[in-house]
């Protein structure tokens, strides 16, 4: 479906991940290179009215450095308070960086003064490995693999749900499959419900749900959102490096709307998907109809370190 969308370009950063709305005008997104969140204005593309350092508001716990990036990828707000997830993946080459498995809470105040909320929960994998019904997607060995390699771990998804539960989107690994090409096709993407987050951050156990397994045409999920209700706009793209070559055409992402209650899953059709590496996805307060989507791919917009927006319009019938 050819939609006509808004298209913005934001500068001060080049990775964004994970984003969430403020309010009806300003978004907070992460960088996926970096541990620092940033405030913009959504009708002012610009550099970032604020940028918050998290090794500010966690002193001592989270470092800056080569290796110590948590790898944000996703945010979510549930109340007053704003999750953000790493990807608890390995480095390219299949290294441990345990700085990136961190889900962590933080609140902002009238002045946007930003402040820990609990503690940094680390046990995710553990947790998970832990549970028996999550043995078949064999996580203790995908967390030694290249994230982008068949079998690799990478979170990329992270949602609010009305129920103060969180819903975790994996872009790697997936559920069966078969290997073709060296590319494994027709396989199904993770969706984990967390259901005690504000529990996990106080030092509490982790209560999962049984795991669900989403036909996204062989994808895996870069980002999920709560749309409206029992609602959810997914995101699904290639959960390898997705390069163009001569054997294979880089793939382009899709859009779904899914239904939690009876599991109803529907792609949407919409040409802003066309060269744009989704990596964000925000609605704003009081408006379903609308949804921005922030790439990272800041290269391609021709200004430097910066980043490219898409505002489309959504039908919810």
């Amino acid at each position: 479906m050819k939609n006509a969308f808004k298209e913005q370009v934001f500068s001060g950063i080049a990775n964004p991940s994970g984003a969430v709305a403020l309010n009806a005008d300003e978004f907070i997104v992460a960088d996926d290179e970096d541990n620092q969140l940033r405030i913009y204005n959504r009708n002012q593309p610009d550099e970032p009215a604020q940028a918050i350092a998290l090794s500010k508001v966690f002193k001592g716990i989270i470092e800056d450095g080569e290796d110590l990036e948590i790898d944000i990828e996703s945010g979510a707000l549930i109340g007053n308070t704003y999750f953000w997830l790493g990807s608890h993946s390995t480095s390219r080459k299949g290294k441990n960086r345990p700085a990136r498995q961190r889900l962590l809470a933080v609140s902002l105040d009238d002045k946007k003064q930003v402040s820990a909320v609990g503690k940094i929960y680390t046990d995710l994998l553990d947790d998970l490995e832990n549970d028996e019904r999550f043995e078949a997607f064999q996580l203790d060995k995908a967390r030694e693999i290249s994230p982008k390699a068949i079998g690799g771990l990478s979170i990329e998804g992270l949602a609010a749900t009305p129920e103060r539960t969180l819903l975790i989107g994996f872009r790697n690994p997936l559920a069966g499959g078969t290997v073709k090409g060296e590319v494994l096709v027709n396989a199904k993407a993770l969706l984990v419900e967390l259901h005690n987050p504000f529990e996990v951050i106080q030092g509490g156990t982790a209560e999962f749900g049984d795991p669900l397994e989403l036909d996204l045409g062989g994808f895996g999920i870069r980002e999920i959102t709560n749309w409206q209700g029992d609602d959810y706009l997914i995101i699904a793209g290639p959960y390898h490096g997705n390069e163009a070559s001569e054997e294979r055409d880089a793939e382009l992402f899709r859009m779904y709307r899914w239904t939690k209650s009876t599991g109803k899953l529907s792609e949407i059709q919409d040409s802003a998907l066309a060269d744009f590496n989704v990596e964000a996805a925000i609605f704003y307060p009081g408006n379903t109809s609308e949804v921005q989507l922030l790439s990272d791919d800041g290269k391609l917009a021709g200004a430097g370190n910066s980043f490219r927006s898409r505002t489309i319009t959504l039908n919810l019938c």
